[in-house]
């Protein structure tokens, strides 16, 4: 009779222990873009938008409406394409407003009736520690960048 370290079932890994090419992390691109590129994750669309926020500088912060602008598509999918963004902080979702300068969500998440979740908090301090001016009611200050190929 066979013991519990010898039979087939307790020589598999389980699998969380099975690296793919997504979460182990030597063969692992280091490269934003090529991680995009490569991974299984994301629709062709949610890549697109993906890879334009690797286009917005550190310090800068652009609008759901300029990438919706960009891409021929509406800020409403932009949004959604953020809310999935499994590679934040360093495809830096956080660096998108709404048009008036509100944080608009961050994480799935918008600001409650009864006042603002962790989330925002979260996304506020992100956008100060690179340099981003936030005004005393919270929405960002300066010209929303554009500039994407």
């Amino acid at each position: 009779m066979a013991t519990a370290s010898t039979t087939p079932s307790s020589r598999i890994p389980p699998k969380s222990a099975i690296a793919t090419p997504d979460t182990h992390p030597q063969s692992q691109p280091q490269d934003p873009k090529t991680i995009i590129l490569s991974s299984a994750r994301g629709t062709p669309f949610e890549k697109r938008v993906w890879l334009l926020l690797l286009q917005i500088p550190a310090g800068s912060f652009s609008t759901y409406k300029h990438l919706a602008t960009h891409l021929r598509s509406s800020p409403r999918a932009v949004g959604n394409a953020l809310r999935k963004n499994p590679y934040a902080p360093r495809v830096p979702c956080h660096r998108v407003v709404a048009t008036g300068g509100s944080l608009g969500g961050f994480k799935g998440k918008i600001a409650r009736r009864d006042g603002e979740g962790i989330t925002l908090k979260e996304k506020r301090t992100l956008l100060r520690k690179e340099g981003v001016k936030i005004g005393d009611d919270g929405s960002v200050r300066g010209t929303a960048f554009g500039g994407f190929v």
